[in-house]
């Protein structure tokens, strides 16, 4: 069964290339104007602001996170507004970094319990994507000057702490507040919560989170301004911005995935890391270049691979599968490039996707979870006005936690990590 569904994902994926190479490009019957222009130049903003970071090291009382935890940075974002109900933004954070905003109390930084260390060797930077849900847009009819509006978005990214000299996934859920004051700008105050792993804190912290589900973390509370660029508003929008009307889709298919703990050579990833599963997906088109997806896949508990030997608990005779084996559950936003470059084409066939991806892995024989973030591309051939079918690859980044590696607190610039082929079938609803 297993060389059936390589020779099958192999297939696949040539597949979807060889309809690239030979499908016609120039938009036919039923296409419309290119939605390039129209991307780049409509309901785009800038952010820039201060924050308050507190530290929440695993096993440490949040009690005492004043002054342990505390420090203080800044941050810059820039994001679009696809409708009135969805916006995704970027920001990029540097953190007790600017000796102006030095906490010589940060005892939680790492390296633990040398207050100043931190800093000098340059703090740390996160990166993370946030999906913003306007509350307002949802609930509310659509008001193109409201004066406050409320949004609530996870978040998924990664950063890297020059302290402990160590990066990680992370995570986080928060809420943003913006007061519009004038034409084009707004002030707005953030507060969310961010998970790391182990690696943010150090090893001089004592709070590796082992197996299990337990994490460190920290609370971001932000304010600053924002500046809407290009054209602000929607030409149209009933009242909860086209959240319910069409776009919907679900998928099923059956995966393969390639482990690759840190350390391993992927050359031996046939048969030691190799696992078969099955998947589910729902999503929905929120413009023609952007929709959201969920996707759950169950892997090496149905089809087992005897060989298994890099899937936690580690060791000969796949001993994961008789724990039952693994169970992925993510988000991907994902970015159609045919309809982003060459405009909407009702009778296109073969469209080509590319999406970040966010997550948790939780792995059923070890009793134990780690956050996941990755990217990915995917392929779909249209069979009908209905029915496609599609190729997935995409490689995802885990944590000690989760692959049982060695990377944790030890290893500074080493990764966990999967790839994940995936066939299946699409039904738009």
């Amino acid at each position: 069964m297993g060389k059936l569904l390589t020779s099958l994902l192999a297939a696949a994926l040539t597949a979807t290339t060889a309809v690239a190479q030979t499908q016609e490009t120039t938009p036919g019957a039923g296409s419309q104007p290119s939605e390039w222009k129209r991307f780049w130049t409509e309901n785009w903003f800038v952010q820039f602001g201060l924050d308050m970071s507190l530290q929440k090291p695993y096993g440490y009382d949040f009690a005492d996170v004043f002054p342990n935890g505390k420090t203080f940075g800044v941050d810059v974002a820039v994001g679009k507004w696809f409708t009135p109900v969805l916006g995704i933004r970027g920001r990029l954070n540097w953190e007790n970094g600017i000796r102006l905003f030095e906490n010589d109390q940060a005892n939680w930084l790492a390296p633990f319990y040398e207050p100043g260390v931190n800093m000098d060797r340059g703090g740390y930077m996160a990166f993370f994507g946030d999906i913003m849900f306007s509350v307002h847009g949802l609930f509310c009819d659509y008001d193109r000057d409201r004066l406050w509006t409320l949004a609530l978005y996870p978040r998924a990214g990664a950063e890297w702490n020059f302290g402990s000299r160590k990066g990680s996934p992370l995570l986080g859920l928060g809420l943003t507040n913006t007061f519009r004051i004038g034409q084009r700008w707004s002030l707005y105050v953030d507060a969310a919560y961010n998970m790391v792993a182990s690696g943010h804190v150090g090893r001089e912290s004592g709070a590796s989170t082992g197996t299990n589900y337990h994490s460190n973390g920290y609370f971001d509370l932000n304010v600053g301004a924002q500046l809407d660029l290009g054209q602000r508003g929607f030409k149209a929008a009933g009242h909860d911005g086209g959240w319910q009307k069409s776009g919907w889709f679900v998928q099923f298919g059956v995966d393969m995935t390639m482990q690759n703990p840190y350390g391993s050579n992927f050359m031996n990833t046939f048969p030691k890391g190799t696992t078969f599963g099955i998947d589910v997906a729902g999503g929905k088109w929120f413009t023609p270049e952007l929709a959201l997806r969920l996707k759950a896949s169950w892997d090496n508990g149905l089809l087992k691979n005897t060989g298994v030997e890099w899937v936690p608990p580690l060791g000969p005779g796949n001993k994961n599968y008789e724990g039952g084996g693994f169970v992925v559950l993510c988000g991907d936003v994902m970015l159609q490039l045919n309809n982003l470059f060459a405009g909407l084409n009702d009778e296109r066939r073969w469209e080509i996707n590319v999406y970040p991806r966010a997550g948790i892995v939780s792995n059923r024989a070890t009793n134990s979870g780690s956050p996941i973030v990755g990217l990915g591309v995917e392929n779909t051939y249209r069979l009908n006005h209905r029915w496609s079918l599609y190729a997935d690859l995409d490689y995802q980044f885990t944590t000690s936690e989760g692959a049982a590696g060695a990377t944790g607190m030890d290893v500074h610039t080493g990764s966990n990590g999967f790839l994940d082929l995936n066939i299946g079938a699409r039904l738009d609803l």
